[in-house]
């Protein structure tokens, strides 16, 4: 019976952030009852630990354990499906106020008996621990001192896991996979250069360099690292750890691996809300498959699919002329009212949504109601909580029970209730309650990261200035206008392909651009710039028969955009930054002008002004064979339309 206890597979789950992003919300309920897409966020790790092996976990908490463990209770009597194979422990200490304090006192407990996972609360994951526990046993058979192989998933540098979070550069042994740097940055970081030890070079014949990782703070443990935290006090967190070990790696006699997991595992860490809105997308969109929106539940089907990733409780209802748009998740017993827009949005149960009402990019918890022509942009509102009628509320965050006023214009600030009950607005440390993308709200270097950050025009990668023009191409388009830019892709792609009404997808533009304060100009320029970007054209045998077809099942989102001569001159300067940064287009910028003259978007005084811009900024495309004889046959036509006349 004890040989049987030894190979059951032992995970510790750190039930605490120990810092502040998530306050005031985590203030009152602890990490672990978040709920990411409708479902508290304890459900998702322990179903994770059941699926990828994990037989045993120890739940440590530092605060409010009593609701964590009746929580547990309770998915017991509902027979919550990983209840039925997983043993929980749930381990509490008001001493400890770091990760480190937490590993000592599992290592003066006993608690660990051999290898073991090491995740935190935040962790969502569906990856096989039992496979990366064997890969770690026969690492540490190679090299005795091997104490942890930290767990990584390789992504795209633009990926949001990656732009909302610290990012992270690791140099590696190509051979071992033996960690020999591990440097974070904050989030948006300007270091454009990085210091590699020499030693990292001459004493390994390969090394690898990273700097598109997702930390999911996911490590496979040796017994040796309890101990390794008694004994150096100094290590106070994940971090400290990792730098320790590397700097008196002869002293501590231990090393550090890495693992890179494959394409079709998913791992990340919920570290703010950016990361939270990500994540809940993620799960939306089934990339945390077996995890789901019904992780919970012992009783499955219980939502109803409606299309584009909306999904809505059976027993909620709508009303015929509202609309939802896409990445929709509505709750039990909640009701949407007449003519109001959801999108990107997560709705829990028992809300009431007026007439009227804009909600995009936004996660409303239980038992809240928004009334009549409010807009909810970028925000969280808590449990209990009242919007008044005609508020509007961007990147704000609502602890439960606050009733908003009405006709309130929120931005960027955090509200929640005060000690003597009356609810009152507190705002973040930034006086004009606007930019709240990098407040420092946490201990030593944590960053605090809102839902949305305010940006000026200077931040745009498109002005309406000539002297900006010849520098487009070299111009790097900033976050929020680079999310705007894919997600009319996304939506036009879409609806090319599924042959939606442009009714819709117009709807979308707008919407976004309000979520990403996309001023008219540069919608314009995004517009046809995602047109000309559309994957459709990539693979396509003859470009420009596509972009015929496109700009024909187009014309009504581009009539709706284009129709002044200045929306003329950002059409125009949208084609030429896609055929500068598009390689499908090198070649065909007169083509592309040509069938945009024929379907009447632009006009020739238009064109000959551009065309005079395109030669005095000395722009890549001036030359361009195509150019050149679109405008002789241009003028050529010009002259015989006067002759005639």
């Amino acid at each position: 019976m004890e040989n049987d206890k030894d190979n059951v597979i032992q995970a510790v789950v750190i039930m605490d952030l120990f810092n502040s992003n998530f306050s005031p919300i985590c203030n009152q309920n602890p990490m672990g009852l978040l709920p990411v897409a409708g479902i508290p966020i304890i459900d998702y790790v322990l179903e994770s630990l059941v699926s990828g092996g994990v037989g045993e976990a120890i739940l440590f908490c530092c605060q409010d354990s009593l609701k964590i463990k009746d929580h547990i209770k309770k998915c017991k009597e509902n027979k919550v499906p990983w209840s039925i194979t997983l043993d929980v422990q749930i381990i509490s200490s008001d001493t400890c106020q770091t990760m480190g304090d937490v590993m000592r006192e599992i290592d003066a407990a006993g608690l660990v008996r051999g290898y073991f996972v090491l995740v935190g609360i935040n962790s969502i994951t569906n990856i096989n621990f039992t496979a990366l526990l064997e890969q770690h046993k026969q690492t540490c058979k190679k090299d005795k001192g091997a104490a942890m192989t930290l767990v990584y998933k390789e992504v795209a540098w633009e990926h949001p896991l990656i732009s909302n979070d610290k990012s992270l550069l690791l140099a590696a042994d190509g051979r071992t996979h033996k960690i020999l740097m591990h440097q974070k940055y904050k989030p948006k970081s300007k270091e454009s250069a990085v210091s590699l030890p020499l030693e990292c070079v001459l004493q390994h014949s390969e090394v690898k360099l990273y700097h598109n990782l997702v930390d999911a703070g996911i490590a496979i443990c040796s017994p040796s690292v309890p101990p390794l935290f008694s004994d150096n006090f100094d290590f106070q967190t994940r971090n400290d750890f990792i730098h320790g070990i590397l700097i008196n790696e002869d002293i501590l006699a231990s090393s550090l691996y890495y693992t890179m997991l494959k394409e079709n595992q998913y791992a990340a860490a919920i570290t703010n809300w950016k990361t939270y809105q990500t994540v809940c997308w993620d799960i939306l969109h089934n990339w945390v498959y077996p995890l789901s929106i019904e992780t919970d539940s012992f009783y499955k089907n219980t939502f109803m699919f409606m299309g584009n990733h909306i999904f809505r409780k059976t027993n909620s209802s709508l009303s015929r002329s509202c609309a939802l748009v896409e990445d929709v998740l509505i709750g039990a017993q909640s009701h949407i009212s007449d003519m109001s827009t959801v999108s990107k949005s997560m709705i829990g149960s028992n809300c009431m949504i007026g007439n009227n009402v804009v909600i995009h990019g936004s996660h409303i918890m239980n038992n809240v109601v928004i009334k009549d022509n409010c807009h909810i942009l970028n925000c969280f509102v808590d449990d209990n909580c009242v919007i008044e009628a005609h508020s509007n509320l961007e990147g704000v965050v609502v602890s439960n029970n606050v009733c908003v006023k009405e006709g309130s214009k929120l931005r960027g600030i955090i509200l929640e209730e005060t000690d003597n009950n009356d609810k009152t607005l507190k705002k973040t440390s930034s006086e004009s309650g606007t930019e709240w993308e990098n407040e420092s709200s946490g201990k030593e270097d944590d960053e605090y990261v809102g839902f949305e950050k305010e940006w000026s025009d200077s931040e745009s990668c498109y002005s309406s200035d000539s002297s900006a023009e010849s520098s487009l191409p070299d111009s790097p388009i900033p976050e929020d206008t680079n999310i705007f830019l894919q997600e009319v892709i996304d939506s036009l792609a879409r609806g090319y392909e599924d042959n939606l009404k442009c009714d819709y997808l117009i709807l979308e533009i707008n919407s976004s651009r309000y979520a990403y304060n996309i001023q008219l100009n540069e919608v314009n320029f995004f517009v046809v710039r995602a047109l000309l970007s559309l994957p459709i054209l990539e693979n396509s045998k003859n470009v420009l028969t596509t972009v015929k077809d496109i700009l024909k099942f187009f014309r009504p989102v581009i009539a709706n955009y284009i129709k002044t001569k200045s929306s003329i001159m950002d059409c125009l300067k949208a084609v030429e930054d896609s055929c500068i940064k598009n390689g499908w287009l090198e070649g065909r910028a007169g083509q592309i002008i040509h069938l945009l003259y024929e379907a009447d978007v632009v006009d020739e005084d238009s064109l000959l002004v551009w065309y005079e811009d395109l030669k005095e900024n000395e722009s890549p495309i001036n030359n361009q064979t195509s150019i050149v004889k679109f405008f002789e046959w241009l003028q050529e036509a010009s002259e015989e339309s006067e002759e005639s006349d």
